[in-house]
């Protein structure tokens, strides 16, 4: 694979160590309840309403070397792009690793159990190619930030949310002969659902695709730049999936600007021109003020078949939101990462236990080839509100 664009990589540069740890604004982070699988890791992160951080995929300056090197080397990119913002790696609330082999893994989770002993985030490691050449793992966070910022503000690899409502859409996929086809297409249709919200294309602070084959990544990135029509593109973060479709696509927008919420501190709703579905809604309006639960990666284990897997992650879902103050009625937004082609069908089932079908959050199913450990069927990690 040729080294691939530019625009995709964040631009590092040295900054005082001071900086990399930057405290949150200690209203902010409500509470970090840990997991009790893994040190560094929570079970969930509690956050008030405020200015948030969004970033693309990090990678190290320098690629290609031993493992626990370049996950530092990422790490310390990380840190610099979060630091630009205000923020830095103490303030991380989520921290998704995407890594290429599953080798890999033990120096991520070695990484995160340092990084984070006493201020535990809540993670995920996903498997997929990368979008830079020899590159073994890039990080994706979401922190807390002591910017003040009255609009969404986007550079250096990262976005900065600004305090108010937000508005998560879930994952949508229109058909093209190959992959910039498919991803051109799916922009226009994510870009009329935002106006149609009454929101612009400089509300949105994320965009993240799975398309496949991940050997498109070039053509897949400059057709969601070029959807921007030349404005600031927001972070952008790619990942292979296994799927019949070329691209899936979902967002993650600033509703400052919108209307509270009636009736409720969630509204969820479906949008008129696609499929009504009671497993998951179109899009989810968090209204301004409102707390939000990041919930780490559930999995159902290493063993036994994916039903029994499945099974077990609604069960420990259900304990992370009793002691995180939420429940299944007050999901916004979740990510269903399947290791196994039978977990399709059986989430499918299972939501329909689960969840309440005027309430279901926005969401992406997509395949994936692992996650670091042989035999885990499934993932999932949620986004939630407190039930009060």
């Amino acid at each position: 694979m040729k080294p691939l664009l530019l625009l995709a990589i964040a631009v590092i540069s040295v900054v005082p160590v001071s900086l990399l740890v930057a405290q949150p604004k200690p209203e902010q982070i409500v509470r970090r309840l840990p997991a009790s699988s893994a040190d560094g890791r929570a079970a969930s992160v509690q956050v008030a309403d405020g200015a948030i951080v969004w970033t693309g995929q990090i990678v190290a300056a320098k690629v290609g070397g031993e493992a626990a090197e370049e996950c530092a080397g990422a790490m310390r990119a990380l840190g610099e792009v979060l630091a630009r913002q205000g923020s830095g790696l103490a303030s991380v609330i989520r921290l998704t690793a995407y890594v290429a082999d599953d080798a890999t893994v033990p120096a991520v989770d070695a990484l995160v159990a340092k990084t984070w002993a006493q201020a535990p985030v809540a993670s995920e490691i996903v498997r997929t190619p990368l979008g830079v050449n020899g590159a073994r793992v890039s990080f994706e966070a979401v922190a807390t930030t002591a910017r003040a910022a009255s609009a969404v503000e986007i550079g250096d690899g990262a976005a900065v949310m600004p305090a108010g409502a937000k508005i998560f859409i879930s994952g949508q996929a229109e058909k093209g002969a190959d992959v910039a086809m498919a991803v051109r297409a799916t922009m226009a249709g994510l870009h009329q659902s935002v106006a149609h919200l009454g929101l612009k294309k400089t509300d949105i602070v994320q965009v993240k695709g799975f398309i496949r084959p991940f050997a498109d990544y070039a053509a897949a990135h400059r057709e969601v730049a070029a959807s921007f029509d030349g404005g600031a593109v927001p972070p952008v973060v790619l990942m292979e999936w296994q799927s019949e479709l070329f691209a899936e696509i979902e967002i993650v927008l600033s509703a400052k600007s919108l209307p509270a919420p009636v009736g409720d501190r969630v509204t969820y709703a479906w949008l008129p021109w696609l499929t009504k579905s009671p497993r998951y809604c179109h899009v989810t309006h968090v209204a301004g003020g409102t707390p939000l639960i990041f919930v780490g990666a559930v999995n159902g284990g290493d063993g036994g078949d994916a039903r029994g897997q499945m099974k077990t992650i609604f069960e420990r879902l259900g304990s992370v939101l009793f002691e995180a103050g939420s429940s299944y009625r007050n999901l916004v937004k979740a990510t269903y990462y399947l290791g196994d082609p039978k977990a399709r069908a059986i989430l499918g089932d299972i939501r329909g236990v689960y969840f309440d079908p005027t309430r279901p959050p926005s969401a992406s199913a997509l395949g994936v080839v692992g996650f670091g450990w042989p035999g885990r069927a499934a993932s999932i990690e949620m986004i939630a509100v407190p039930v009060k």
